[in-house]
């Protein structure tokens, strides 16, 4: 077992993500498998191959409700690859046929280290074969067709969503957040629309309550034993109740169309927040733009001289333009951001806390939680913490096998030498992020 759970899924999950879930685990050859939903705020999924388990936390992230900015292809496309992938854990899993545990002691590695390092591997692989539709059983339906571009859109992007209400500062964004709905307005002075649960028109309650149980203090709360229960993902629906997804960063820049107003995105849905001081030195050779260094005027990558560009203080910044690691200004498709232009000058992304367009409070993507570093303020702010080398090692190998499979490759290259290239370039933002953190070991 898995956890305290709640009744199944099909209680306390939403319709649509019900549907959706049938509709994977049929494509899959996997009908019999239940979806259930553990306990307590866990934000995760997981399985034991006969069944699937979520997280009570993440059950806001399958509601298209909480999704902002996106189009349809990417709302709730996240949640979507989660449940594919753990599916895809007892569909397509690597170890399947072998005998995983003494494949495992094979890998070069330290003992301890050897388990952790083979999950990763493992979910390397399982994400490929999710996000391309290769554990399908039939031929490629219409809605196999429509479920590989949202598993694959979900793969690619959920890593760039900026997440509010979540994490340490969560409560503290969902009061504030529930504060502004009241009085219509967000932070910014923009109308705010209402999207928490609507009941029943026959019941004659009001949209935020919820049914049953309206106001009997059991929403939040609901045991195994409780008749007639109020399903979870009410509890987990609009602003002030569950985390609020709000469009990557890069495709709010100027000139980008909000697909759910069909205008373009206003400032505030650009901003960053500098937390310090930052000096930012440019390599020539390497066209890279740096704030850590060895030693400082030095490229630690070419070790040539450096050039200062820039200076960045403590503030909230709107950002006007975004570049990936291989120097392309605004990308149409979702990636991996190297760098921001603020006021004409370029800084490393990983200096920066992304804003809620909302409440302006600190709302950082994923990506920017394992790669975003802070120097002097270490073990204060999320990227000065101590991350995991094997996180890391995921994320970088996940998008070295997308821009591998690319049409447009990557730093002009195709295939292979696309992936190994990328892989050259994220070296200066490993270096910086280890090092920023207290170096190897730390």
């Amino acid at each position: 077992m898995v956890g305290e759970i709640y009744r199944d899924g099909e209680i306390h999950l939403s319709p649509e993500i019900q549907d959706l879930y049938t509709g994977i685990r049929n494509l899959v050859g996997a009908p019999n498998v239940p979806l259930i939903l553990q306990k307590g705020s866990l934000h995760n999924a997981s399985t034991d191959g006969t069944k699937v388990y979520l997280g009570g936390g993440y059950v806001a992230l399958t509601l298209a409700g909480n999704y902002h900015g996106l189009d349809g292809d990417l709302v709730a496309a996240g949640a979507a690859f989660v449940i594919g992938h753990e599916l895809g854990h007892i569909t397509v899993h690597p170890g399947r046929g072998v005998s995983w545990s003494e494949e495992i002691q094979k890998l070069p590695i330290d003992a301890f280290e050897q388990m952790s390092m083979a999950n990763i591997i493992s979910d390397i692989m399982v994400n490929y074969m999710v996000s391309r539709g290769q554990n399908y059983i039939e031929g490629n339906t219409e809605f196999g067709d429509e479920l590989k571009s949202k598993l694959e859109a979900g793969h690619e992007g959920s890593s760039f969503f900026r997440e509010a209400g979540g994490g340490q500062d969560g409560e503290a964004e969902r009061q504030m957040v529930a504060r502004l709905l009241s009085t219509g307005q967000n932070a910014f002075g923009q109308n705010m629309v209402d999207n928490r649960y609507i009941p029943p028109a026959s019941t004659g309650l009001s949209q935020g309550d919820y049914y049953p149980n309206a106001g009997t203090g059991r929403e939040q709360m609901v045991s195994e034993d409780t008749s007639n229960p109020t399903p979870l993902w009410q509890t987990k629906l609009g602003y002030g109740r569950g985390v609020q997804i709000y469009a990557p960063l890069q495709s709010c820049i100027p000139s980008k169309i909000n697909p759910e107003t069909g205008s373009q995105f206003p400032s505030n849905w650009r901003m960053v927040r500098i937390g310090e001081t930052h000096t930012v030195q440019y390599c020539t050779p390497c066209k890279s733009y740096q704030i850590y260094q060895d030693i400082t005027g030095q490229c630690p990558i070419c070790e040539r001289s450096t050039t200062t560009t820039s200076t960045f203080r403590p503030g909230d910044y709107e950002v006007t333009r975004t570049m990936t690691y291989d120097g392309r200004i605004n990308p149409e498709k979702i990636e991996p951001i190297a760098n921001l232009e603020i006021n004409g000058n370029w800084i490393p992304t990983a200096y920066c806390d992304f804003l809620s367009p909302d409440t302006g409070l600190v709302c950082n993507p994923n990506w920017a939680v394992h790669f975003g570093y802070r120097g002097e303020q270490s073990g204060t702010v999320f990227g000065g913490q101590r991350y995991t080398f094997g996180t890391r090692f995921l994320l970088l190998y996940e998008w070295a096998a997308n821009y591998a499979l690319w049409p447009i490759g990557y730093g002009g290259f195709k295939s292979r030498q696309a992936a190994t290239q990328f892989i050259k370039d994220m070296g200066y933002t490993l270096h910086a992020a280890t090092m920023e953190a207290g170096g190897v070991g730390a």
